[in-house]
C-alpha cells in the first residue's frame, strides 16, 4: 500500500518539475521578439539603467574567470566595445562567478573598460539559464533580441552580426518602447 502514494507522490513530483521547466523554457526571450528591458548593477558602484540602453545596440556577453573560452574572447570584446562605442554599441560583461572580489581583481589587472557586472536572477529569469561560456545575447537598436551564441564567436563573425545592426542608425523617440 505504501508504494501507491510513493508513485503518486513521484508522479506529481515530476508533473510539477516539467510544468515548471516548460514555464521557464517558454518565458525565456526568444529570437526575433521585443528583450527584456533590465536595469544591471555594474562592479563599478553604477546602475546601467535600460532606458539609457534604448536605441542602442547591446551585447550582454555572460562570462566566468575559470572559463577558458570566455577569458579567450575578451580581448575581442574589448576592441569591438572601443571601436564600435562611439555608434552606439554597448557592451556588459555578465559574470557567473560565485565571488565578486575575484571578477574585480581579474577585470583590474587587465585594464579592461567595458561594463562588468556579476549574473542577475532577473537576468537569468528573462533570458533563460546559461550553460555555456561565453554566451552572448546581440539586441537590435529597436529593442529585438536577433542573436543567442553559445560558445565561442570569432570576432570577424561577431563584427558581421553587429555592423548592419549599427547601421541602422539610432531609433526615433517615436519607436521607443515605454
Amino acid at each position: 500500500m505504501a508504494l501507491v502514494p510513493t508513485c503518486r507522490s513521484a508522479a506529481r513530483i515530476a508533473a510539477a518539475f516539467v510544468m515548471t521547466a516548460f514555464a521557464l523554457a517558454v518565458s525565456a526571450a526568444e529570437i526575433d521578439q521585443p528583450a527584456p528591458e533590465l536595469d544591471i548593477a555594474l562592479l563599478n558602484g553604477k546602475t546601467l539603467r535600460a532606458k539609457t540602453l534604448r536605441g542602442k545596440v547591446i551585447v550582454s556577453m555572460v562570462w566566468a574567470t575559470w572559463s577558458p573560452a570566455a577569458r579567450m574572447e575578451l580581448p575581442d570584446i574589448q576592441r569591438l566595445y572601443s571601436e564600435h562605442h562611439d555608434q552606439g554599441l554597448e557592451i556588459v560583461a555578465l559574470s557567473i562567478d560565485e565571488h565578486i572580489g575575484e571578477v574585480r581583481d581579474f577585470w583590474r589587472k587587465r585594464g579592461y573598460s567595458l561594463p562588468v557586472a556579476m549574473r542577475s536572477d532577473a537576468f537569468f529569469e528573462h533570458y533563460g539559464r546559461v550553460h555555456t561560456t561565453p554566451t552572448f545575447y546581440i539586441v537590435d537598436r529597436q529593442g529585438i533580441l536577433r542573436h543567442r551564441i553559445a560558445g565561442t564567436v570569432d570576432p570577424e563573425k561577431l563584427e558581421s552580426l553587429l555592423k548592419p545592426l549599427l547601421a541602422e542608425g539610432p531609433r526615433t523617440n517615436s519607436l521607443v518602447r515605454k
